[in-house]
């Protein structure tokens, strides 16, 4: 799924159908002023929402091999932005570290880490990680369309959102696979 899909469903949610006939989702390029600040307000809406579901609920994880340099990786050497170590290891066993300015410093010289990482903001035709399907692209609509209406001032609606949002996303994040024990028959 794009971006600009997602987008879709948050100004259907909004009541903004009106945006739908300009770039990136419409064929009319010629946008005016005020549309395009509001398009523009979406995608950035878009950003945080992905980011703080990353950060906060769903962690985007990454495992690679590291080298450090007397003791130190420099954080700019990970191919992600590091939010939160989540291990390091060495030859299967846990190795300690430490979390300093300049980077993370360990004892040992080559390590394997798991992280997470926040993700890079995205434009409209950029595909989205939809956590392995258990974000609904709805519940993911009602987060830009309550950071819409917080930038746009309408705070009774951002409120009505934000409690679709979270509600939304303590589901996704609160099920479990279900168990089901056979009924019982009284004899």
């Amino acid at each position: 799924m794009k971006v600009k899909d997602i987008i879709e469903l948050s100004v259907m949610f909004l009541d903004k159908e009106d945006l739908l006939s300009y770039a990136p989702f419409g064929s009319i390029n010629e946008i005016p002023e005020l549309e395009n600040k509001e398009i523009e307000h979406l995608k950035k809406c878009f950003n945080l929402i992905y980011n703080e579901i990353a950060t906060a609920y769903l962690p985007l994880l990454k495992t690679e091999e590291v080298v450090f340099v007397d003791n130190i990786l420099p954080y700019t050497k990970l191919s992600k932005n590091i939010a939160e170590v989540r291990k390091l290891f060495s030859n299967g066993k846990n190795v300690s570290y430490t979390l300093e300015e300049d980077g993370l410093h360990a004892e040992d010289k080559k390590a394997k880490i798991t992280y997470s990482y926040t993700p890079d903001d995205l434009n409209f035709e950029d595909e989205v990680f939809m956590f392995g399907g258990k974000l609904p692209e709805r519940v993911f609509a009602y987060g830009i369309a309550m950071e819409f209406c917080l930038i746009s001032g309408l705070y009774d609606d951002a409120e009505v959102w934000e409690t679709r949002f979270y509600s939304g996303l303590k589901e996704v994040c609160s099920k479990k696979s279900e168990i089901r024990l056979p009924s019982r028959r009284w004899i």
